[in-house]
């Protein structure tokens, strides 16, 4: 198949923004903290198609361990998770002066959690399943003051 007819196949297929995102590739990292594996999965696939850096881990205590990027980074975090959950995770980053803009994310779409999310104060909050139009709204609030994320 020639490179026109691929590129035509490709318009077709995806909407005209993705289409886009596949080309301009962005220096921020955002990094996923879901003990779900698929979920996990999926965020990076789409975040990567979006044009970003993606690290992912399935536990805070496994973040927490790890070297955060200094520089352009957020946080896509699960509220719900075995161990430390994410709110947790939040106190404990903003303890320890590693501060990163936070998303918080979850399957539950209850009082509790909605309690627990305003009281973590992130960037945004996402309930599962979420579109990629809100999940890109998110990241570009959290990351507001970058200039090469991906419109």
């Amino acid at each position: 198949m020639c490179l026109r007819a691929m590129t035509r196949t490709a318009r077709a297929i995806l909407p005209r923004y993705r289409y886009r995102q596949l080309w301009k590739k962005s220096r921020a990292t955002v990094i996923v903290v879901d003990d779900d594996a698929s979920v996990r999965r999926a965020l990076r696939t789409q975040l990567q198609i979006l044009g970003f850096n993606v690290l992912d881990f399935p536990s805070a205590e496994e973040f927490l361990v790890s070297e955060v990027p200094t520089g352009d980074a957020c946080l896509l975090l699960d509220v719900y998770m075995p161990g430390m959950n994410g709110v947790e995770l939040c106190r404990s980053l903003l303890a320890s002066g590693r501060q990163l803009p936070t998303i918080l994310i979850s399957g539950h779409d209850d009082r509790q959690t909605r309690q627990m999310m305003r009281a973590a104060n992130p960037i945004a909050s996402l309930l599962k399943p979420f579109d990629e139009k809100n999940l890109l709204r998110a990241i570009r609030k959290a990351l507001s003051n970058r200039s090469d994320t991906p419109h």
